[in-house]
């Protein structure tokens, strides 16, 4: 057993309580949280801060090798040069390249991450990451001609995931979004996912282009679909595929453009949504309305989307980034929001047994240290956010990393 202490324990529970001077006792689960506790304590030092560890919902490692290659400022002309450069990118990000990228998370505090994989090719790099891995393998394919070869594919991607699972590798499946996966193949992959209770994730509403396609079978998409696929059609409307996600543990992806109702249905089928701040930025989508998210009582999480359209994998950096960005939001409320984000949301999107420091928890923890003396509790998340970018400790599963 491990008995730490700190000037302040955030435990992110449902009261957001954030305990002074407190410690916290653990093996491979949290025993207790308080004061006074059996056993000889470990002080974290001064302006000590002892917190759930952070999750990284979405991320795309198979394109970690982009730095220079893609083109950012438009959505269009971003999934053009994705279609040009993915194979080479995914050729040039070998076991090297997920050790960095791992790496990075792990520095800034990230105990687990979602993984969106469109290959396989990923997992013989990830079946041994430090850091718990909930793998979503991913289905794209709109030609029903050749939906079986697709879905037999996903299958085989899916059972070798499977045969590795284990406490620290979770599989899971992915559609990529309403416009790129035939409405056939969405509704096999659900009944997988009902049936094997796994995670899902979803793209929705990413941009503006989708918007249109979507609802018009008009605009940039349009074109797109011509030049890649003669005589594309949207095959399904945006309304119907969020319900095909009822009674599924489901994380819809950026969101940016969804509309009151569909809101209103994510909420209704208690799905989640992962916000990527910077993604969106590069991609000049614009930025997801969290407080039309909350006020339709939607969890949502933050993440950094993969190195495609990211510069960093950090998720101290993304919430930053989120911070400052929404600027209609008040910084102390909005500090709040994003610590949860990246805890307990994350967690309960994943399925995990983590984001928050209380009892049977595992234990996965973070130790970070303010720069200053901090006078009053309710500073805390926001000189957390501003201020760390790597942390002191990393525990999982009660070990230290």
């Amino acid at each position: 057993m491990i008995k730490l202490k700190a000037d302040f324990v955030i435990t992110m529970n449902k009261n957001y309580d954030i305990l002074q001077n407190a410690e916290v006792l653990f093996d491979e689960k949290i025993i207790d949280i308080g004061y006074n506790l059996p056993g000889e304590s470990i002080y974290l030092g001064k302006n000590s801060v002892l917190m759930p560890a952070l999750i990284n919902t979405h991320t795309h490692l198979e394109f970690s090798s982009n730095k220079t290659d893609l083109m950012y400022g438009d959505f269009i002309t971003w999934l053009e040069s994705v279609i040009n450069k993915k194979e080479e990118l995914f050729v040039s990000c070998k076991g090297d390249c997920y050790k960095r990228a791992i790496e990075e998370m792990k520095k800034s505090g990230i105990c687990a991450f979602g993984e969106i994989s469109s290959s396989g090719g990923d997992l013989k790099y990830l079946k041994h990451s430090p850091l718990k891995v909930v793998y979503f393998n991913e289905i794209i394919g709109t030609n029903p001609a050749i939906a079986d070869a697709m879905y037999q594919d996903f299958l085989n991607r899916l059972n070798e995931s499977v045969h590795m699972q284990n406490k620290n590798f979770i599989p899971a499946v992915s559609i990529h979004s309403p416009y790129s996966v035939h409405p056939i193949l969405m509704d096999k992959i659900i009944e997988i996912a009902k049936e094997k209770k796994l995670p899902i994730e979803a793209h929705f509403m990413e941009s503006q282009a989708e918007r249109r396609w979507l609802d018009k079978g008009e605009g940039e998409f349009k074109l797109f679909f011509d030049k890649h696929f003669k005589n594309a059609k949207p095959l399904i409307k945006p309304l119907e595929f969020i319900e095909k996600f009822k009674n599924t543990n489901t994380t819809f992806i950026h969101c940016v453009y969804a509309n009151e109702e569909e809101l209103q249905k994510i909420s209704e089928i208690k799905a989640s949504i992962a916000h990527c701040p910077v993604s969106n930025r590069l991609l000049n989508v614009g930025k997801l309305d969290l407080e039309k998210v909350k006020n339709n009582k939607i969890d949502y999480s933050v993440a950094t989307d993969g190195l495609s359209s990211n510069y960093s994998l950090n998720l101290f950096k993304e919430i930053r980034a989120a911070l400052l960005m929404h600027t209609d939001l008040h910084p102390k409320y909005l500090a709040k929001d994003l610590l949860k984000s990246v805890t307990i949301n994350a967690a309960k999107q994943l399925n995990l047994n983590n984001g928050s420091i209380e009892k049977e928890k595992s234990a996965d923890l973070i130790a970070l240290k303010l720069p200053d003396d901090i006078d009053d509790i309710e500073k805390i998340p926001i000189q957390i956010i501003l201020h760390t970018t790597e942390v002191e400790e990393l525990y999982i599963n009660g070990k230290k990393i």
